[in-house]
């Protein structure tokens, strides 16, 4: 299965969610890739040495044929990373003059997902040609969310593009909270809006606000490497354990 972790709203726990549910699958024995799409470049920092020659640019830019020689081991057994990369802003200008421009992802990872049990595509914070990508090549949306004001402004958007590119009205898309804080009233009160109007899209899976996710972030470092204690660690076990029950429809 391929899982988009997308939301044009920054902040909100995007990349770790996709760092440490693509660590979390590895630990289970489940052969995983993960895909970082993001400039910024963190997933990627967090789960490779150094600076491989080849990255994300190459893997959509060359011939599908030639994907996998921008796929590289990680420091995580069982995890394989398409790294990103400095000139992953240059591609995504140079990707808008190609034709099916928004399809370049899903043609690369046809050669190779079947050697994959899980593909996860950490996406950029906006919705350009990078997001679309990703948005026609998954099989699920993970759209993580922080209760407060404002939440779920953009996702309505997010949806509509991913319908308008596939051509298709059923969108498979999953929400997640994270960042949650069980003594702000106002963050109970956001769950429980969530709660009553995407009831069937919310995951029971609830990612705490925590300092040592934090840390981890700023060590560069999947949760469970960090703290492998944590409680974090736990909430993103207890996530791959309801990704394996999920289905794209």
């Amino acid at each position: 299965m391929i899982l988009a972790i997308t939301n044009s709203k920054g902040g909100v726990g995007k990349t770790t969610t996709a760092i440490n549910l693509a660590t979390s699958l590895a630990s289970r024995g489940r052969h995983t890739l993960l895909v970082d799409l993001d400039p910024q470049a963190h997933a990627t920092r967090c789960v490779l040495e150094g600076e491989p020659e080849r990255n994300i640019s190459d893997f959509i830019m060359e011939r599908p044929s030639q994907a996998f020689r921008a796929i590289f081991e990680s420091t995580v057994p069982n995890l394989d990373v398409v790294p990103s990369g400095p000139n992953l802003t240059e591609t995504a200008e140079l990707l808008s003059t190609r034709i099916r421009r928004e399809e370049r992802l899903s043609r690369a990872l046809e050669g190779v997902s079947d050697e994959y049990q899980h593909v996860i595509l950490d996406c950029p914070p906006v919705l350009g040609i990078l997001a679309y990508n990703a948005l026609i090549a998954a099989d699920q949306l993970i759209i993580p969310v922080q209760p407060g004001v404002g939440a779920v402004i953009g996702i309505d958007a997010l949806l509509d593009a991913t319908r308008e590119l596939r051509d298709d009205v059923d969108v498979a898309y999953r929400i997640l909270i994270t960042m949650f804080d069980i003594r702000t009233t106002r963050t109970n009160a956001m769950v429980e809006e969530l709660l009553e109007e995407n009831r069937k899209r919310l995951l029971k899976t609830i990612i705490s606000k925590s300092e040592t996710l934090n840390q981890a972030n700023l060590a560069s470092q999947p949760i469970q490497m960090y703290a492998p204690s944590s409680r974090g660690r736990y909430e993103y076990d207890a996530l791959c354990d309801e990704i394996f029950r999920l289905r794209p429809r």
